[in-house]
């Protein structure tokens, strides 16, 4: 009976296809407008999971006698269609911060009409490896970004959690604000 040998490149292409599945279904972002949608819409962002690292301690807060700036960001936020996606909402940095600036404080407050079970929401500051949960209130405030660069962007990231479809439909977003505090070197 003669032997059959498998060709190296076929033995090579079968050993990669678990990592070439695993990096077809990886979807880094899909910005679409929803079908049939009014011109002026919003678009649907919808990112690949949030999953930030556990938080560094937040900076000693340093009193400060100099002066003392601040900013307000407003910015629609985004309907959620579908569980277990991201949704972002993206805050400018509106004014010029002086260099060397730093948070002494960050307000926030957004708005999704009904939150579903399992609706989850984390304001991050610079990129998603910063973040402070902000699930169980609308608005508050936090210090847990002091001492970080006051010119650098927030972005409010919510999703909701679970199986299935969402019970009443999509959740209409409504309007974010952050405001940022910060100190003035000098």
């Amino acid at each position: 009976m003669a032997e059959r040998r498998i060709p190296a490149v076929l033995f090579w292409a079968a050993s990669a296809l678990p990592a070439l599945a695993a990096a077809q279904s990886y979807a880094d972002r899909n910005f679409s407008v929803a079908p049939g949608a009014r011109d002026g819409s919003r678009p649907i962002v919808v990112l690949s999971p949030v999953q930030p690292a556990p938080p560094p301690p937040p900076a000693p807060a340093v009193p400060r006698n100099g002066p003392v700036g601040s900013y307000a960001s407003d910015a629609a936020g985004p309907d959620i269609r579908a569980k277990n996606a991201d949704y972002a909402t993206s805050f400018r940095v509106v004014e010029r911060i002086p260099p060397g600036s730093v948070i002494r404080d960050v307000a926030w407050r957004y708005g999704v009409k009904n939150k579903p079970p399992g609706f989850e929401a984390v304001l991050c500051w610079q990129d998603a490896s910063t973040c402070w949960t902000v699930s169980d209130a609308n608005s508050g405030n936090t210090s847990f970004f002091n001492g970080r660069d006051a010119a650098r962007p927030f972005t409010l990231y919510y999703r909701v959690k679970g199986g299935g479809h969402l019970p009443n439909g999509p959740v209409k977003g409504d309007m974010n604000q952050i405001i940022v505090t910060f100190d003035v070197p000098g």
